[in-house]
């Protein structure tokens, strides 16, 4: 069970100087610390000997879906997190706040990131909505890219227990490198208790609903945009780029207007 009464347990925390051990977060002072103080022993003994549980996430398979299928392809990027999300340790906060603690001797199959996504190509490909989804390096000719920026994954422990998921995706042209849609997608389940088997379930449907989200709009959206209009707005931007280039080798050597007057 994760430890809520952090404060009697923080009590005897001092420096070596005898003050009370402090620590400054986003311009506050925080005299309570989670981190490292609440699962110390249980990590130290997580790292010597490995964790005795991995746990993973699973995939939505009924995601409506109101564009029929097109012969896009699209990749997933690797999602961008912070360190405190950039790892297989699953998260405890304190009403998400800024201190991150972890569930000892328990993790993911892999880091949070790479187990998200590999969960997202996996919604998307059962929609069977798409010609093509895959993630960098396989090889894949790729007409759009769908980012993702872990916000929140988590077990929140203060004024009530939740699991809450929180990410940002943005839709970007492979061609062009311009973006075609962004949104923030969010889902929290309420849990019965604070120990990994109440907040891996919590954690399973937050993540799923969030998976949903994402994957509904993507296609959504990528599936409105026909091929031909795609291939022709492409072409017109290449084509404003090319004489942009010209236009500026033009007026390189021209006359400078000044304040009005040329010289």
């Amino acid at each position: 069970m994760f430890d809520k009464n952090v404060d009697k347990r923080l009590e005897n925390v001092r420096v070596a100087n005898g003050s009370r051990l402090e620590l400054g977060v986003f311009g506050s002072t925080l005299k309570k610390i989670v981190v490292g103080a609440v699962l110390l022993g249980g990590l130290a003994g997580c790292g010597a000997s490995g964790p005795e549980a991995l746990y993973g996430l699973t995939a939505p398979r009924d995601v409506p879906v109101k564009v029929r299928a097109s012969d896009y392809q699209m990749l997933v990027a690797t999602p961008v997190a912070l360190q405190a999300l950039d790892t297989s340790n699953i998260a405890v906060t304190q009403g998400g706040g800024p201190i991150y603690s972890y569930f000892p001797k328990v993790a993911w199959t892999d880091t949070l990131p790479r187990v998200f996504q590999a969960k997202l190509v996996e919604t998307l490909e059962n929609t069977g909505k798409l010609r093509g989804v895959s993630q960098p390096g396989q090889g894949l000719l790729i007409d759009y890219q769908l980012q993702t920026t872990l916000r929140a994954f988590e077990l929140q422990v203060d004024g009530g227990d939740k699991a809450y998921v929180e990410v940002a995706a943005r839709i970007v042209d492979d061609r062009d490198g311009r973006s075609i849609g962004m949104r923030v997608f969010a889902a929290s389940v309420p849990t019965t208790g604070d120990t990994v088997t109440d907040a891996i379930p919590a954690l399973n449907a937050a993540s799923d609903n969030v998976l949903a989200q994402i994957t509904s709009w993507s296609i959504n959206t990528v599936g409105r945009i026909p091929r031909a209009k795609a291939a022709a707005k492409r072409a017109a931007l290449n084509s404003q780029q090319d004489a942009g280039k010209r236009q500026v080798a033009a007026v390189a050597p021209a006359a400078i207007e000044v304040a009005g007057t040329v010289k």
